[in-house]
Order: C-alpha cells, then sequence, then structure tokens
C-alpha cells in the first residue's frame, strides 16, 4: 500500500536508518500491544495494561502511516512501467524475500494451531477464540503483508556516506 502524496509523487525520500527504525517499531510495538490489550483480565493493573497496549497499537499505526508515503513502499508497490530496471530488480528480490518470510510465518502458525489441537489433552496451549483474537491476527498479518517487500529494500539499501 503506497500513498501518493501531490507533494511527493516518488514518494518521500527517508533515510534508510529511519526507515528501518519505523520497520522495527511497527513489527514490535502492534503485537506487544495486542498482546497487553488482549491479555487485560481482572488483576490489579489490567485497565493500565490495556490502555498502554491500546497506545503501542497506535504508535505502530502512526509508522505505518509514515512508511506508506515512503520512497521504499513507492518501489514496493509501484507497477512495473513505472521502474527502471534496477529498481525492478531490487523490488522482485524484495517481493521474493517477503513472500518466503510470509509463507513461512503462516506455515509456523498453522503448525502451531494444528499441535495445540493434537496436544490439547496433554498441553494447555493458547490458541485465537474470540474475534478480537482473530481480528488482531488478521490486521497483524495485513499489516505484515502490506510492508514486508518494502522493509526487505530499507535494510538493502545503504546509507548515504556521511563526510
Amino acid at each position: 500500500m503506497f500513498f501518493r502524496s501531490a507533494r511527493r509523487p516518488w514518494g518521500s525520500a527517508m533515510h534508510p536508518t529511519l526507515a528501518r527504525g519505523l520497520f522495527i517499531a511497527l513489527y514490535t510495538l502492534y503485537p506487544l500491544g495486542c498482546i497487553l490489550q488482549l491479555g487485560a483480565d481482572d488483576a490489579p493493573g489490567a485497565a493500565a495494561r490495556s490502555i498502554f497496549g491500546l497506545v503501542m497499537i497506535v504508535g505502530a499505526l502512526i509508522a505505518f502511516a509514515v512508511l506508506a508515503g515512503s520512497s521504499f513502499q513507492r518501489q514496493a508497490q509501484e507497477p512495473d512501467a513505472k521502474l527502471d530496471e534496477r529498481e525492478l530488480a531490487q523490488r522482485n528480490k524484495a517481493a521474493y524475500r517477503a513472500f518466503s518470510v510470509f509463507a513461512g510465518l503462516v506455515l509456523v502458525g498453522l503448525i502451531y494451531l494444528q499441535l495445540r489441537l493434537d496436544l490439547a489433552d496433554r498441553v494447555s496451549l493458547w490458541a485465537p477464540t474470540t474475534r478480537e483474537h482473530w481480528s488482531a491476527l488478521f490486521w497483524g498479518l495485513l499489516l505484515l503483508a502490506l510492508t514486508l517487500p518494502a522493509a526487505f529494500l530499507a535494510w538493502e539499501k545503504e546509507p548515504p556516506l556521511e563526510e
């Protein structure tokens, strides 16, 4: 998902280090925020944990919004005709890696759910049971799928040399 602004149709030129930090924030704040938000129970401090989890989710969504207008996201989502040969080769390499990682994560998740069913009588493992749990997983996987190719592009790009 790339947001094209009228001022910066080619995306905002973002330093790779900043982009990497935003991707780290997105990929850590969202799951941790969901765990705190959905894991809140009747224990003391549950309301504070829930609010802190919500703040973390909002922080992850802000990182996503900033990244949506970046040149990395543009390169990852632009049609082939709008990219030069170098950008196209970089994008295809990043998309291949992103697909491999995403498919691997989905496979690990499915194996976990199947093992949970097979070992239910011996081991108590967590699994999504409520609509909120499934919703958090869905939106997390969607954020990952939309941004993972751009994250690989940001990680592969060398920062400009400082003088």
